[in-house]
Parts: structure tokens; sequence; C-alpha cells
């Protein structure tokens, strides 16, 4: 590991990142309202949300291109909310890499500490460091067209490594590469970025993305927070109906109490009666909520109700079923094991553990 990476990662844990209350609007339309983050020290956060849901905007708004409407930005300690970008020591990458095609590599990667006034063997020692990291030393001399997409992309992360800035800034910096190298991309990141120990915020619109790459997760919609947490957490706790769609694939029906009991309620469904963790006033109107890949298929007769299969559809790692009962039209994921459960047109049993539902909100 490159000696001056060890430095960062032996700072002690704490609240680094502070947004109080931002807003931004742009006349009478309303980006971001009431917005509120705290993120630790080397800390990995995802912004993630739908287009339009403000997540650029405030990543924007941290980087200084925009100011706040109200509220107020701290970095380290620092008010940072009407300090100019070039002020605040961030480096950021985005989803074009915005690399000089007629700079090799490794003037690529040095420029922003040519423009710091770094002495040139200091700036040499430190663009072969940040090269080792990313796994670009023997295209040091290579210039940007010679390179593949997640090449380049590497290069544009060095970029704004070695600069060694106190927070890191990508603006869906993947979402420009195929499905395979943006998978291989996104598990190099992660490892450079716990190398290096660097405070780093993630915009994307990409859940997969977002849970495979995050400390934390914040859940964007229409400009506020809606759901902040692991990603595990989240996944299987949604809270809310948007959430419980956005993260992930999720079979949502309607209902009413029908019972409380310990720990549980009883909930009808169309007819059919299920019993979900959590706690509902008797007569509450709400919505619960499955995973696909939670929901098991048997034989008829032997499940909590029946239902036939509509479509079935291989996937190779696993079978996708669409079925339709007495709740309506929903999604089973399971598991190739090496043969399919049932065929379409088939009458099949449907079956999941009790703790598998979740209530997400009441109506």
């Amino acid at each position: 590991m490159p000696p001056f990476f060890l430095k960062l990662n032996l700072v002690n844990q704490m609240s680094f990142l502070s947004l109080k209350n931002i807003s931004k609007r742009f006349g009478d339309f309303v980006a971001v309202e009431d917005f509120n983050l705290e993120v630790d020290k080397g800390e990995f956060i995802s912004l993630l949300g739908p287009s339009g849901c403000g997540k650029t905007t405030t990543l924007n708004m941290i980087a200084g291109f925009e100011e706040p409407t109200t509220g107020a930005i701290q970095i380290d300690g620092r008010d940072m909310t009407h300090v100019s970008p070039n002020a605040r020591d961030i480096g950021i990458v985005f989803q074009s890499y915005a690399l000089f095609p007629h700079m090799t590599v490794a003037e690529n990667v040095g420029f922003g500490l040519e423009m710091r006034k770094v002495g040139k063997q200091e700036r040499r020692e430190r663009v072969m460091e940040t090269l080792e990291l990313v796994g670009l030393t023997e295209f040091a001399e290579r210039v940007p067209k010679a390179l593949s997409g997640g090449q380049r992309q590497r290069v544009a992360l060095a970029r704004a490594i070695v600069i060694r800035p106190q927070l890191l800034l990508l603006d869906e910096p993947l979402s420009a590469l195929d499905a395979k190298i943006r998978e291989s991309m996104q598990v190099e990141l992660r490892n450079i970025q716990r190398t290096v120990g660097i405070t780093t915020i993630l915009v994307t619109h990409d859940q997969a993305e977002a849970m495979a790459m995050s400390d934390r997760i914040a859940v964007m919609n229409m400009g506020r927070m809606a759901r902040l947490g692991e990603p595990f957490e989240i996944y299987e706790k949604p809270g809310d109906s948007f959430t419980s769609n956005f993260l992930g694939s999720t079979n949502i029906f309607d209902g009413e109490v029908q019972d409380e009991l310990e720990g549980q309620v009883l909930v009808n469904c169309s007819d059919i009666g299920l019993h979900i963790p959590g706690s509902a006033a008797k007569g509450a109107r709400v919505s619960v909520a499955i995973r696909p890949e939670k929901v098991g298929l048997v034989q008829a007769g032997k499940g909590i109700f029946n239902a036939k299969v509509r479509t079935r559809i291989f996937l190779g790692t696993c079978w996708a079923y669409q079925v339709e009962s007495d709740l309506g039209s929903f999604n089973v994921t399971l598991q190739n094991t090496g043969h399919s459960v049932a065929g379409e047109g088939e009458t099949v049993g449907v079956t999941w553990h009790d703790d598998a539902v979740r209530i997400l909100a009441e109506r």
C-alpha cells in the first residue's frame, strides 16, 4: 500500500460531512428540500434515487457548484456553505471521463498536482503510487484513446485521489460502462476507497450498484430523504412503498388489519389471511410487501394459497415466475437448482415464512 494512503486510514472516525436542513430552489421548482445527512470520516455513502429526485443537485451543493437556498454544509467542522469549489479540497469523478486526449495517463493524473505547484520529483512519485493503486502502472505513457472504458475511468479516479482530497464525489461514474465491466469496476472502486480511506459520496440510480458499494444508502424521492440505512437493513426493512419498489423488486398487496396478536398482526388481503410481524391498529388499511426471492412454490394445496403460473423465464442463475392468484399478479424468483419447479399453466401452492412479509405503511 502506498505510504501516504496508509496515513489516511489511521485517522479516527468522526462525523466529517454534515448537511443541515439544506434546500435548493430554482425559481418555483424545489429540487432539494430539508435534507439532512451526517457522514463519518472514511464512510462510503450513496445517494440513490430516480432521475429528478435531487441527488445530483445535492452532490453539486457539496462540491460548491450550487449554493443552497437554505441550510448549511460543514466539512471536517468547517462551514463550507459559501466556499468556492476550488477551496473545498474535493476530488470529483464524473460519468464522462473528462481526460485530456493529448496527455499521457501519467500527465492526466499529475495535472492537478502540477496546478498545485507540487515539485516534479514528488509529483512523479505520487502519480506512480496512485497508478499502482488503480492497477495502471504499465499504462503510464499511453494516451486515453489507447485505453478501454474501464481503464479510462480508473485514470479519472486516480486523477481525483492523487491530490489527496478530504472528500471524494462520484457522479454516476460507471454508468457509461457495459454490465460486466461495471460490476468489476464496482468491486475495484470499493476496494480502492477502503484502501485509501477517503470519505466518499456516490450518486447513482442503480440500486444494485448502491448496495454493492455503500456503507449506507440515502434513498431520495422528490428532493427529500426517503430512507437512510445500511444496504441490508433498508432492503429487508424498507419502511415505505417507494423505497421497497426502488430498492429491488417487490410484491405489494393491500389489506386490512383483522387482529393484533403478540408481535404480529393478522391482515386480510383479498380474503387471504396473512400473519405479519409488527403492529398496527385493528381495522387499519395497510400495504404489505414481500420480495420475489422470499416466495416459494410447492405442490398445489400445500401452501398458504394456490396460484396459477402465468409466465416462466429462465435467467441462468434463477427462474423468474409470474403467477396469478386471489392476491392478483405477483413475481416469484427461484434459484436454479438444475430443474424448473413448475411450467406455465400449472397450479401451484405459494408459501413463505411469516417474517418475510413486511408492513410498509398505514394508508
